[in-house]
């Protein structure tokens, strides 16, 4: 659905801050694992894999989980948004991609990195 204009947001919850899996669903889609990482106070995620059909300005529930398949941690409602890969800082990047070899030299790394700034990347905005 289109955001409206009297779209209210709120401060990430406490606890986004402490782990790197949300579970994203629209109204049309199942629960989808989605690695993210805080980048000030934005939670930012690449918006390809099983997201990617998901339009910027859609309406999405996310949810942190300890586990798994445990009960939520927090869920709330979020605007899911594209953002310009520029203005993502470099470490927020890095943790996105933390679970993956960069390379094994700094010029290797650089070149990686760069490789995925070109990917699409999205912020979730929790909403009230």
């Amino acid at each position: 659905m289109p955001p409206s204009s009297h779209v209210t947001s709120m401060p990430l919850p406490a606890e986004v801050k402490s782990h790197h899996t949300v579970w994203v669903r629209t109204e049309t889609m199942h629960p989808v694992p989605v690695r993210y990482s805080v980048d000030s106070d934005r939670l930012v995620c690449f918006g390809d894999g099983q997201v990617r059909d998901v339009p910027s300005g859609t309406r999405v529930w996310a949810s942190v989980h300890e586990i798994a398949h445990g009960p939520p941690l927090v869920s709330f409602p979020a605007l899911l948004r594209q953002v310009d890969a520029d203005a993502v800082d470099t470490n927020a990047v890095v943790e996105l991609l933390d679970h993956i070899s960069l390379g094994r030299t700094s010029t290797e790394v650089a070149r990686a990195l760069d490789a995925h700034r070109h990917r699409r990347i999205l912020e979730l905005v929790p909403l009230t």
